[in-house]
């Protein structure tokens, strides 16, 4: 039987001028059943160490995370639903601190373990990511939506013109060239979001120059993870969304499925 959880990803963030941050753990709490469990990365994780440059802080703000984590799950064993709730809202409430926490987020849970496992995996290994891209995934996904739709004639085409090469995954030819192309806003820092964007808006802004494609039959379908929700993350995302209107392209949400499909099926009728 399922049961509701809530959980936060625990970051940590070293310096606060910039707001950067890293995911290093998983807080998964069950109110209804008394438990709460979390996860934490090695100390010595090379990703992160990396990055700051800090491993010895690194090494001891996860021995305090451990500590503090710890210390809510015992108290959790021994306290009642309310409290239980109350003790993990106190928890993941926002604190200038070297570990902080993502937004307290609920999720229907039958396995407590194994959904920790599938939390940890998804936001702090990455497994999935490394092995294909997030656009990737989103294109199959899209594909997989026209099948069920019978939409037909979207192929992989590179548009090409003097100066031009257009690599675009999903391209419908009738008696004008109509293209999807989904962006994931999944970048690890702020700028890379908006120079991801820019990138692509350079392309299609040539390719229409050289009269390849219109910009009015491009769709872009747009997806951002909710763990990139730091104030400056959100700032970049929506940047992005507004250059992509500002240029004439199209674009909905990558989950607004029926819209996507209608876009389609009005080029492919």
């Amino acid at each position: 039987m399922k049961y509701a959880c809530l959980y936060s990803i625990v970051r940590f963030a070293p310096f606060a001028e910039t707001e950067e941050f890293a995911n290093v753990g998983i807080v998964l709490s069950a109110p209804a059943i008394g438990r709460m469990e979390y996860r934490l990365a090695r100390k010595n994780l090379k990703r992160v160490n990396q990055f700051f440059e800090c491993s010895s802080l690194f090494a001891k703000a996860m021995e305090i995370a451990q500590s503090e984590l710890e210390t809510v799950r015992q108290m959790t064993a021994k306290a009642q639903e309310a409290q239980i709730v109350n003790h993990f809202r106190f928890l993941t409430e926002p604190k200038e601190s070297l570990i902080r926490f993502s937004r307290m987020r609920s999720i229907l849970v039958d396995d407590l373990d194994a959904m920790l496992d599938e939390l940890f995996d998804r936001y702090i290994e990455r497994q999935g990511i490394g092995r294909e891209r997030h656009e990737e995934a989103m294109v199959r996904e899209i594909r997989t939506l026209f099948v069920q739709a019978s939409i037909r004639n979207f192929r992989d085409e590179t548009l090409t013109g003097e100066l031009t090469k257009l690599h675009l995954p999903l391209v419908h030819r009738n008696e004008v060239v109509a293209a999807i192309k989904p962006l994931a806003f999944d970048q690890a820092e702020p700028n890379a979001i908006l120079d991801h964007c820019e990138q692509w808006l350079m392309k299609f802004a040539r390719a229409e120059r050289e009269g390849i494609i219109q910009l009015k039959n491009v769709l872009i379908p747009v997806t951002a993870p909710a763990e990139n929700d730091s104030p400056r993350h959100c700032k970049a995302v929506q940047i992005a969304r507004n250059s992509i209107r500002e240029r004439g392209l199209q674009m909905v949400d990558f989950h607004a499925t029926q819209a996507i499909a209608a876009f389609a099926q009005s080029y492919a009728q």
